[in-house]
């Protein structure tokens, strides 16, 4: 026998590399099944597994999961202000409501008086010099936000409620053109906006002026639940509103910062860890033996399941139950091709 047969074929050798062998496979496998561990805990804690990326869409095998949806809004239909007869393809439309008011300013012990447009109404009776600084009080017409009924993202409808969960006003010169008669009896256009002066730009005390913003997004990343190919809404087990709408791509990290990441390549990493005890089982089994691959792969199964058996039995408690009957097949394999096997003649 050459010198390097002999290095190689050295049992204490073999048997110290198989244990080493073993060893990182058992690691490597516990480490995996720890963080797959937390991340199943973190679904739990959120009430189900989460839909991203291409498996997000609609259709049967979404309906009651949560679902992290990323894309462009489609606006099926327009949001509208059916009362000055202004819509705009956006999932919402805001109307600003100013009125020309008194505003009362102290410097010291000294108050002064200017108007302005504010968009809330200004208590001139707790002026210090209420006379001649009058304001009329509420307003007759209120700011409001109309949604649109029907936007769209990733395919799925979103809910009226998610719908308003969408943020993001910008300015908005509508087309005023269609004011209803009973509003332009009162309001002129002026500058993009409605206003009751009559000289525009000399407004008087009790003047109002409206405006219009939008919210249109080029992308949203909405949070929820599919409930029928439409997002809704979504609570943890705890009852705690989970559902989100942000403006932009985000991932679900973005979305869920403190939420368990499942591990990178997971599926890999446990083929690499049974292929590491696997050839660690084979260099411990004895020389007449070590020929037998199912021997030595029963040998590798049986701590690798036990091991992952334990990380998953108070969570998934099936998962679990299936790898102890891996581990026990497993066993019962090792055994028979243990009986079976037959040591090598010994060459003369």
């Amino acid at each position: 026998m050459s010198r390097f047969s002999a290095l190689v074929d050295h049992p204490s050798r073999n048997a110290a590399l198989g244990a080493v062998l073993l060893l990182l496979g058992l690691l490597l496998l516990g480490f995996t099944e720890h963080a797959d561990r937390l991340r199943a805990m973190g679904e739990d804690a959120l009430g189900g597994f989460v839909l991203t990326g291409a498996a997000a869409v609609p259709g049967p095998s979404a309906n009651g999961k949560l679902v992290l949806a990323v894309g462009a809004p489609e606006v099926k239909t327009p949001a509208r202000d059916a009362q000055f007869g202004v819509s705009v393809d956006a999932p919402a439309l805001v109307r600003k409501v100013e009125m020309f008011q008194w505003k009362e300013m102290r410097y010291g012990g000294q108050r002064s008086y200017e108007m302005d447009w504010f968009d809330q109404p200004i208590d001139s009776t707790a002026f210090g010099n209420p006379a001649g600084h009058a304001n009329p009080g509420a307003f007759p017409i209120n700011a409001v936000r109309f949604d649109s009924p029907d936007v769209v993202v990733a395919g799925f409808k979103l809910a009226p409620a998610l719908v308003r969960m969408i943020d993001g006003v910008e300015p908005f010169a509508p087309d005023l053109s269609r004011v209803p008669p009973n509003m332009a009896a009162t309001f002129q256009v002026h500058d993009g906006t409605l206003i009751t002066s009559a000289n525009p730009d000399h407004p008087q005390a009790g003047d109002l002026r409206i405006s219009w913003m939008r919210i249109v997004p080029s992308h949203l990343t909405v949070f929820a639940r599919d409930d029928g190919g439409t997002l809704v809404p979504a609570s943890n087990p705890a009852g705690d509103a989970i559902a989100q709408v942000l403006l932009g791509k985000h991932s679900l990290t973005d979305v869920l910062t403190d939420a368990p990441q499942p591990p990178h390549f997971k599926w890999a990493r446990r083929v690499l860890a049974l292929l590491l005890a696997w050839a660690g089982a084979a260099l411990l089994l004895p020389r007449a033996r070590r020929r037998d691959r199912l021997l030595a792969l029963a040998i590798a199964v049986i701590p690798l399941a036990v091991l992952a058996a334990a990380f998953w039995f108070d969570v998934r408690m099936l998962a679990a139950a299936i790898l102890i009957l891996v581990a026990l097949a497993a066993v019962a394999v090792a055994v028979w091709r243990w009986r079976l096997a037959r040591p090598e003649p010994r060459q003369a």
